[in-house]
């Protein structure tokens, strides 16, 4: 309703919705199958041809009895969202006290 409606088309609205409507259909309910995402074949075939596809490069080789230790870059190792103008300000505190201590033990 907008101002200026006149009072006819107001009384016909107030009397109710018209007849002649379309039926409507809520998609929102139908999404389809209960897939998990984890079981997605449009994923699953992605992984697959990434894994069949993707060459391995060993940069240094593992060294013996040593642990393998996985870090997040992103504010672990530095602060990607920093204002900083150069690169050695966004590392984070104690940085490399850290990773000396992680490659020293094992």
């Amino acid at each position: 309703m907008l101002i200026g409606t006149p009072e006819a088309d107001i009384e016909a609205i107030q009397a109710g919705p018209p007849e002649d409507l379309p039926e409507v259909i809520n998609d929102l309910e139908d999404v389809g199958d209960d897939v998990a995402l984890e079981d997605n074949e449009t994923h699953l075939r992605k992984i697959r041809q990434r894994v069949e596809k993707y060459q391995i490069q060993i940069m240094n080789e593992p060294r013996e009895g040593s642990k393998l230790l996985v870090l997040d870059i992103d504010y672990t190792l530095f602060d990607h969202r920093s204002t900083a103008e150069r690169a050695g300000q966004l590392m984070r505190p104690y940085l490399h006290e850290f990773l000396t201590e992680s490659y020293n033990r094992k």
